[in-house]
């Protein structure tokens, strides 16, 4: 009877650690971003990390990537409440340089796939942009 007991516990152990690891996403701006900004529809990709204190990462990585160099997160207590997120990021393009101000709005943050959304100022060309976390 004590086997059995002690079975259907690993048993139980086994089944319910991966469902709990599925749930667990990490900071709700982590991940990779895709979407567009602007009238043209110029593409974007943000690859945003948390350093435990600070959202890190680029924007359009590669030779030519903006760093964030600040972030800001507003939000509310309710439980569907929505994040204010602000970005500033600092690149090349061209060999000029480029300053980014991101001001949205992030959405549905317990799903996995998130949306942020809002203005995009680059240069002092303001446009709405969207992205969604891939």
């Amino acid at each position: 009877m004590r086997r059995t007991f002690l079975n259907l516990i690993v048993l139980t152990a086994l089944v319910a650690l991966p469902a709990t690891a599925l749930a667990q996403f990490g900071h709700p701006m982590k991940g990779q971003w895709s979407g567009q900004w602007g009238k043209d529809s110029q593409r974007l990709l943000i690859d945003i990390d948390w350093d435990g204190k600070d959202l890190v990462g680029a924007i359009n990585p590669g030779a030519n990537a903006a760093k964030i160099t600040s972030s800001t997160i507003t939000y509310t207590d309710a439980p569907a409440g929505k994040w204010n997120v602000k970005l500033t990021a600092e690149g090349t393009q061209d060999g000029k340089p480029v300053k980014i101000q991101v001001d949205g709005t992030l959405e549905n943050i317990g799903a996995y796939y998130r949306v942020y959304h809002g203005t995009w100022t680059q240069n002092g060309v303001k446009g709405e942009f969207t992205v969604t976390r891939n």
